[in-house]
């Protein structure tokens, strides 16, 4: 093995290290919320209504996210053991070491992921 790739095989195992922990994260947080979404009852009154209302909202929207979250986390996996990982889907080039730490699930390089946002609100 190569002083290159002993170094990607150190630092990809990294990456797996803690994205395999921020996945088992997500699913108990996803499995804990289940709980946070009752079934309707008969209010008490309108006050009551609106809280649990506002509260089964929140809760679904927060699970909503950390499904995406959960997906994206198990892309990412797929990518290390693909041998793909750290590399933008778009341009090929390979995701910056500070990108990867702050987002390890990250399928875009910073330049291309700015185009996105751009392109999408032109």
């Amino acid at each position: 093995m190569s002083v290159t790739n002993a170094r990607t095989s150190i630092h990809t195992r990294k990456y797996e290290a803690l994205l395999q922990k921020k996945r088992e994260e997500l699913a108990r947080r996803l499995n804990y919320r289940l709980g946070d979404v009752t079934v309707e009852q008969e209010p008490d009154d309108e006050g009551d209504m609106a809280l649990r209302n506002f509260t089964n909202d929140l809760a679904v929207v927060t699970m909503q996210r950390e499904r995406r979250e959960l997906a994206e986390v198990e892309a990412a996996l797929r990518r290390i053991k693909a041998g793909t990982f750290g590399i933008c889907e778009i341009c090929e080039n390979p995701i910056r070491e500070a990108r990867l730490q702050a987002l390890p699930w990250a399928r875009l390089c910073i330049q291309c992921a700015d185009r996105g946002v751009n392109a999408a609100a032109d």
